[in-house]
């Protein structure tokens, strides 16, 4: 049967069938990994950090989010800054930047910033990456694979191989990633435990050992507090001693003649008249003339 025009419609027309899901395109998906940071999904800028886990950061979003105490679920294994590494990557001297668009393709979409230093191959996501955790230096699987060593090729520095943790992991290699994560963290724990329980009985053993050697210095400052102590009670009889004649000063018969109502120096037989002349009392001192304008005449005993 026809329609209008006298097309006949197909079946697809007639028969409304199950849409398929839409799917997401691989090839861009892990592109975008390889190039935005996990957590801000903002372009990746040096410094780049990565986790034990093998995820790429901006360092300036993991420590933002560190201080205000985010809870992020990319971001929960990070307890801080030694939960992560600054890798060492390898410029690319082809990467002119990123290209301009025409249309639904980017001439420059395959182009990667960095390169292995070794096999030279980019880091576009088409080829695996992995990095060391002790220095940093990223390569290629396809490097560490041909070029077998114990030291990194890069920088030198020694490396095992739950060292190297796999960059943009897949899903079954991130079961690996996590289970290295906890098995290296019980390591550097017990490490860390050992180190401080051998600090402790070295500072026991040194504690008994100067013990045992300055028994004879120990007695010897009790022999010298004891004679300290002796020297003191020396000084405070000397000190009663000296309170005592003063005491016996006071009570003296002469003293207490000089003190009494009685007494004049003019009348003292002992004293000289130089002495006495001193005195308002003296027999000169009384003939003065004296003017008219004194009101008071102090005297002094």
């Amino acid at each position: 049967m026809g329609c209008d025009g006298g097309t006949i419609p197909r079946r697809d027309e007639l028969v409304k069938t199950k849409q398929k899901p839409e799917e997401k395109d691989k090839v861009s998906e892990r592109l975008y990994r390889w190039r935005h940071c996990a957590v801000s999904q903002t372009t990746l800028k040096r410094p780049i950090v990565a986790c034990e886990m093998g995820r790429l950061y901006n360092k300036d979003e993991v420590i933002t989010r560190l201080l205000e105490k985010a809870e992020d679920p990319v971001m929960e294994h990070i307890r801080g800054l030694k939960d992560i590494k600054e890798l060492n990557l390898t410029l690319n001297p082809a990467y002119e930047g990123s290209g301009s668009t025409m249309g639904d393709s980017n001439s420059c979409d395959q182009t990667a910033e960095y390169i292995c230093p070794v096999s030279s191959q980019e880091m576009n996501g088409s080829h695996r990456f992995s990095f060391m955790w002790n220095c940093g230096c990223v390569m290629s699987e396809r490097a560490l694979k041909e070029v077998k060593s114990e030291v990194c090729n890069k920088c030198g520095g020694p490396y095992n191989k739950d060292d190297v943790i796999p960059l943009n992991p897949s899903e079954e290699e991130q079961d690996w990633n996590k289970s290295c994560m906890l098995s290296r963290r019980a390591k550097a724990k017990a490490a860390k435990k050992a180190k401080k329980e051998g600090k402790r009985l070295a500072g026991e053993g040194m504690s008994e050992e100067s013990g045992s050697t300055n028994g004879d210095d120990a007695s010897s400052s009790k022999k010298q507090k004891y004679a300290k102590s002796v020297a003191g009670a020396s000084t405070s009889k000397s000190s009663m001693r000296v309170s005592s004649s003063a005491s016996a000063i006071l009570r003296d018969k002469e003293f207490d003649r000089v003190r009494s109502s009685g007494f004049s120096v003019a009348q003292d037989p002992r004293a000289s008249e130089a002495y006495k002349s001193l005195f308002d009392t003296h027999k000169t001192a009384q003939g003065k003339v004296k003017s008219n304008w004194v009101t008071c005449n102090p005297q002094y005993y």
